[in-house]
């Protein structure tokens, strides 16, 4: 009994413990803020972003040491109290989700960062900060920043029609058919996807550091896949659309079917960067290996 409290006294005096705890305790509120107050179930990038951010700092957990200035130490007290009362209370006296309230993961991490860290080093924890304002930003501005994605959708889906003898006609993000006509949304395009992806592409990224431009090349083919498997999933839908077939159009569009081709997009940008990051690592070891053989 004794040996146990001792074992709970010191995970409670570890200063890591807290940090971990509270970062826990930010995501679960803003993960129910976003259930109850927006009234919709918390999307996977916001579970992914979480974890992202939790994995990232988890990786660097014997340098988190509260140690940040005096005034840094109460400024992100501050940023943190500050969304935590807005959070709480935004029910009551909010009549509709300001800006503001949706930059709760990026404000109480930067606040979380100073306490921990101080001014001097936020800089290292860049990759922390992206992924908790990627999840910050609303659907609505990340679509209007990657809308050129859906035309991109479009423009591949018709090209694709036309190459199998298909008639079709583009206008936009509609493509017309001779027995119907398909409109790509948000939630259909690309842009979702790419979204989710992210997160997973900074973790990786981080655990296998490369250079610059692999880490370039690793972005540009990830939204090359998702774009290219993503227009095959939409070639389905349309000639399914255009035969009728509407029993098979609804398991490919909201059905198992789907689940299957995000799958095959994460197996193969999983696969693509591991092919990728593994060689990268694999030559540093041997360069590391000769320079060690000619001291």
């Amino acid at each position: 009994m004794e040996s146990q409290l001792q074992q709970l006294k010191k995970i409670l005096t570890d200063r890591t413990f807290w940090i971990f705890a509270t970062l826990s305790c930010l995501a679960i509120l803003h993960l129910y803020s976003v259930w109850k107050i927006s009234e919709r179930v918390p999307s996977l990038l916001n579970f992914l972003g979480w974890f992202s951010i939790g994995f990232l700092l988890w990786k660097r957990k014997f340098r988190l040491r509260l140690r940040g200035s005096l005034t840094a130490s109460i400024l992100g007290t501050i940023l943190i109290l500050w969304m935590i009362i807005r959070h709480s209370l935004g029910r009551y006296y909010l009549s509709k989700i300001d800006v503001l309230y949706g930059f709760f993961p990026v404000i109480t991490c930067i606040g979380l960062l100073l306490v921990t860290t101080g001014f001097r080093r936020l800089i290292n924890y860049k990759n922390e900060i992206l992924v908790a304002t990627l999840i910050s930003l609303p659907y609505a501005s990340l679509y209007n920043i990657l809308k050129p994605i859906v035309n991109i959708d479009a423009q591949f889906l018709n090209f694709m029609l036309h190459y199998f003898g298909f008639q079709s006609i583009r206008q936009g993000a509609v493509i017309y058919l001779q027995n119907g006509a398909v409109e790509i949304m948000p939630s259909c395009s690309s842009v979702g996807p790419i979204l989710t992806m992210l997160p997973f592409i900074v973790v990786l990224l981080s655990i296998y550091p490369t250079s610059k431009t692999k880490q370039i090349f690793i972005y540009i083919s990830t939204v090359f896949l998702i774009v290219f498997i993503n227009s095959i999933r939409l070639f389905l839908l349309a000639i399914l659309l255009n035969q009728g077939d509407i029993n098979n159009f609804n398991y490919w569009h909201v059905g198992g079917g789907a689940g299957i081709f995000s799958n095959l997009i994460v197996f193969l940008i999983g696969g693509i960067s591991y092919q990728v990051l593994n060689k990268s690592s694999k030559y540093n070891q041997d360069e590391s290996d000769k320079l060690s053989s000619r001291i």
